[in-house]
Order: C-alpha cells, then structure tokens, then sequence
C-alpha cells in the first residue's frame, strides 16, 4: 500500500475522508486556499493540494484505496 499520487483533493473526498459536512470542508478548504494565496501560490477554487492538506493533517497518510473510499462515502451522502 503506497501512498497517492493524486496531486489534488476535492472538497468531497475531503468529506468523504474526515467525514464531515460538506458545508464545513468547502470552509476549510477555502481556509486553506486563502493560506496558499498569503504563500502566493495559485489555487483551484473547490480543491486543495494533497501534499498542502497532509501537511495540515499531521500523521495522516493517505492512500489510492482510501481516497478511493472516501469517495464512495461522498457519493453514498449525497445520493441520500
């Protein structure tokens, strides 16, 4: 098990991996854009950086199969 090579997280595999509202991970990753954009970094509105997000997340590793989880969790919340 390796970790991802995804270069970007969505605000819903963020929910899907932290399992929280989507309300709150569209404020946390425009938290963490705004942060980005003081570094004067370019950012996409609606995601994050992995590798910016893991750094935030302390411990936290994140793997292909867990992301891959994480959205069948956020697809799973919005369909009900």
């Amino acid at each position: 098990m390796g970790t991802t090579r995804q270069m970007f997280l969505s605000v819903a595999e963020i929910q899907g991996l932290l399992g929280m509202s989507k309300s709150y991970c569209y404020e946390l990753v425009a938290k963490l854009n705004d942060e980005l954009e003081k570094m004067d970094k370019i950012v996409i509105p609606g995601k994050i950086p992995t590798q910016f997000f893991l750094e935030k997340f302390y411990g936290m590793e994140l793997t292909d199969e867990m992301l891959e989880e994480a959205r069948k969790h956020a697809v799973k919340k919005q369909t009900v």
